[in-house]
């Protein structure tokens, strides 16, 4: 049976969310880069009129780290999960990456604890032994170039 193109491109399709979303800083880019993320910021809400909340509290992932085997896995875990809960406090549900290796790190750590739950209870555990917050998967979770990619005509 010959597989089409389409069908093949249709599988590696995700859903970007339309509006409402809690923006992940780079720790890297921001810094090659100075103007790329206040540019992304500026074109979602100025040119599109999308609601991103750019969040003070939002730290790095620590990828480096946590790809050159300076940190364990549990600990870029909890990283993430402090992210999410971030979110969440905030109020939104759709979270957008600037970083290409934290965008990695997160879909990884979903990943993780959607083939071993066991891990992401263990990361709940320690994130509320850590800083006392819970925190909610998101809704949808895109790098910031799926969302310009999105809304490019507009």
């Amino acid at each position: 049976m010959k597989i089409r193109k389409n069908e093949i491109w249709a599988a590696y399709q995700k859903e970007i969310a339309d509006d409402k979303y809690y923006f992940a800083r780079s720790c890297i880019r921001q810094n090659i880069f100075p103007a790329a993320e206040n540019l992304f910021i500026n074109i979602l809400r100025d040119i599109t009129g999308k609601d991103i909340f750019d969040d003070k509290r939002q730290t790095t992932c620590t990828g480096i780290a946590y790809h050159s085997g300076l940190i364990p896995m549990e600990t870029i875990m909890t990283v993430v999960a402090r992210q999410f809960a971030l979110m969440n406090q905030a109020g939104y549900e759709n979270f957008v990456v600037s970083c290409v290796t934290s965008f990695g790190i997160y879909i990884e750590m979903l990943e993780t604890w959607k083939h071993f739950p066991e891990t992401e209870e263990k990361t709940r555990e320690a994130l509320i032994r850590a800083t006392g917050m819970t925190f909610t998967i998101p809704a949808n979770l895109v790098h910031a170039s799926d969302v310009i990619y999105k809304f490019r005509k507009e």
